[in-house]
């Protein structure tokens, strides 16, 4: 459900929160912070109980001060970053922080100087540490334009500067440091201004660079990779696979800071509601991503009767979340039905108009008596072949460094092709005729094909063509009996040969198939 841009509703969002007592289903020991709790019930704290002497509420920061002093913890982090000055052409250094010190009172800060006091500031502050801001001086919304398009949305007019010589940015250690533990808790947007997973894929490039909220549940975390941009700098990313009662799978992935985001995380046993992040077409895997920016705030486990909703549904599908779909993407699976049982035997016309009232994602099973027609192995084209996971058995791209891209597979830990987690596998697909037509591109799966031709890959790849070719003809043309596995997908029909074998003119005959 999308948000009308009404903030009357995100203070109502947020007084629901205050008075409501939502049992705690959450671990609210993120970021190594302690949470006040009353009988497990989660008690969020009026703003008034956490002012200090000399310090101001950031919802009291107005455009008639000057300066103010706020204490408040960190929900964002996008820097340090360098730009040229437009005034002196020389370079400056920044790193940009979202404080917050109350459910609906949260402000960015942004910090300038040399590029030492930015790195040092950058290092010591992170996601979920409590900060005491001195003396920093205060700037209207409205005299930087680029606030709202490059910064995260905060409900207060003003921002924040601090630099080296002007104000000052320290943790804060006093007692009361962890009672601010519970803002990280709750989202910097109404709690249904979000959009489903399923929203986002159906959208499609209709959302193509737009900047959406998204409430999910994480399913797979993949290692920081440290990546090179176009410019020459070193940052960082790190890709997440999420999942919802919609979808089950979404990449999102984290840039730069976000990453701090993850020290917390669990798969399926962690919701986040990410805000502002923006939605991409991903041409390689051909369907539609999300990525963080420096808009984005992501919460962590979020205090929310939607996000509770989310977690009990996540724990009661977390098996079949987990168990994957391989089946129809290589190897047999494990509910195939006993070959020996499978006895419709069809013709390829007899096939094709099932296939065609077949619903979507119906499954069936025949057995088929035909001529081999087409049994390209010794071909140069280089797909007989392809490099595979030894865990899951996926197969593994070097467009992406040979990481494995099966959301259950464990195997993404190995990136390049010289790990021995990466094995190559047969990918051969045939063609079955008979006298009443042709079925095209019946996928045989690696152990199958291996049956067949009675060689491992690794052997295979080291023949010649000539040897290959004769491999070829034991079979080319020749009677077969094919057990079929078939199936309607979106894309298309999906024939797969669970089985097959050399037949005599005598047992087609038994089947009445005398014209073949």
């Amino acid at each position: 459900m999308a948000w009308l841009g009404r903030f009357d509703d995100f203070n109502e969002t947020h007084e629901i929160i205050k008075k409501s007592t939502v049992p705690n289903k959450f671990n609210m020991n993120t970021f190594k912070t302690n949470t006040n709790t009353n009988q497990g019930h989660v008690q969020v704290q009026s703003r008034s109980n956490f002012r200090q002497k000399g310090y101001c509420s950031i919802s009291n920061i107005n455009s008639n001060m000057q300066t103010v002093s706020v204490i408040g913890i960190i929900i964002g982090k996008d820097g340090p970053k360098a730009i040229i000055s437009k005034k002196g052409g020389h370079e400056r250094h920044l790193l940009t922080l979202t404080v917050r010190d109350a459910p609906d009172a949260f402000i960015n800060v942004t910090c300038w100087g040399g590029q030492e006091y930015i790195q040092a500031l950058s290092s010591e502050l992170s996601i979920g540490a409590v900060v005491e801001i001195k003396d920093a001086n205060i700037q209207n919304k409205s005299q930087n334009a680029s606030d709202d398009k490059f910064k995260p949305w905060t409900p207060s007019t003003c921002q924040l500067n601090v630099s080296d010589n002007q104000g000052s940015i320290l943790l804060y250690d006093a007692n009361n440091v962890s009672d601010y533990a519970q803002f990280l808790h709750i989202p910097t947007k109404a709690n249904n201004d979000f959009y489903t997973l399923e929203d986002i894929q159906a959208n499609g490039t209709n959302l193509q660079g737009e900047h959406v909220n998204i409430l999910a549940a994480i399913k797979k975390i993949w290692p920081v990779r440290e990546i090179l941009t176009k410019t020459g700098k070193k940052t960082i990313k790190q890709d997440i696979y999420l999942c919802d009662e919609t979808c089950q799978s979404f990449t999102l992935t984290l840039w730069g800071n976000c990453t701090e985001y993850v020290q917390s995380w669990l798969p399926m046993d962690t919701v986040i509601f990410a805000a502002d992040v923006r939605i991409n077409f991903n041409e390689f895997r051909s369907t539609m991503v999300a990525c963080t920016d420096s808009k984005t705030i992501i919460t962590t486990c979020p205090e929310t009767s939607e996000a509770y909703s989310l977690l009990e549904f996540i724990k009661t599908q977390n098996s079949v979340f987990r168990s994957g779909d391989m089946d129809f993407q290589g190897n047999p699976g494990n509910n195939d039905p006993d070959i020996q049982s499978i006895s419709k035997v069809l013709t390829v016309k007899q096939i094709k108009g099932l296939l065609s009232s077949l619903s979507e994602e119906c499954v069936e099973y025949t057995v088929i008596y035909a001529f081999l027609s087409q049994f390209d192995i010794d071909g140069e084209d280089k797909n007989i072949l392809q490099n595979i996971c030894s865990k899951c058995k996926k197969p593994v791209y070097e467009e992406t460094s040979f990481i494995c891209g099966n959301t259950n597979c464990s195997g993404g830990d190995f990136e390049m092709f010289g790990n021995t987690s990466v094995n190559i596998d047969y990918r051969i697909n045939v063609n079955l005729s008979d006298h009443t037509g042709t079925l095209e591109y019946c996928h045989t799966p690696p152990q199958i094909a291996e049956q067949i031709l009675g060689i491992k890959p690794k052997e295979f790849q080291k023949l010649p063509n000539s040897q290959k070719t004769n491999l070829k003809w034991n079979f080319l043309l020749e009677r077969v009996k094919a057990v079929l596995k078939m199936k309607k997908l979106k894309r298309g029909l999906y024939l797969q040969v669970l089985e097959l074998n050399k037949v005599g003119a005598g047992q087609l005959l038994e089947h009445g198939f005398s014209d073949v």
